[in-house]
């Protein structure tokens, strides 16, 4: 379906579904924890560990914010409120591990769970070779492995404190 302006509602399958069900409950997460954050404002500047998953966690965010301009270009519905949505929960994180209080109690389940969002991503990329206007799908391989690695990262950052 495709409006006046051109926004419009892609049609879905079942592990793209999958996918983004598995991030919301990261984003929940990540919006929670800013929140939290936010809310009792005692922020301290990060070291060890939680400078480095500060580090990857901002880039990652970053990527995130790259990635509007993106769904902006392709005027998808769905797409568009997801990414937006996504870098909520990103960014709560990123201030969550910027906050005094006991900042690593939801990283793991947030990183685990968008981890797992993008291994299904992989699959869904492969099983319906899924591609992106003239993105080709090694591109959105290694972009969406860039992100496998970087919250295998935070996983590890995580398990090893």
């Amino acid at each position: 379906m495709t409006s006046r302006n051109g926004w419009h509602t892609a049609r879905w399958p079942p592990l793209a579904w999958l996918e983004t069900v598995i991030k919301l409950l990261a984003i929940a997460i990540g919006v929670a924890a800013g929140w939290r954050a936010l809310a009792t404002p005692a922020f301290a500047v990060p070291a060890g560990w939680q400078l480095a998953a500060c580090a990857i966690l901002l880039l990652l965010s970053l990527g995130l914010v790259a990635a509007i301009a993106d769904r902006w270009t392709d005027r998808e519905v769905i797409a568009m409120v997801f990414v937006v949505l996504n870098n909520l929960g990103h960014w709560g994180m990123l201030l969550s591990l910027a906050s005094a209080h006991d900042p690593a109690t939801n990283l793991l389940p947030f990183a685990s769970l968008m981890l797992l969002g993008d291994v299904v991503k992989l699959v869904f990329i492969r099983v319906h070779r899924f591609t992106v206007r003239d993105y080709s799908p090694a591109t959105l391989y290694g972009l969406t492995f860039a992100y496998v690695v970087g919250y295998a990262f935070l996983i590890l950052t995580e398990l090893l404190r």
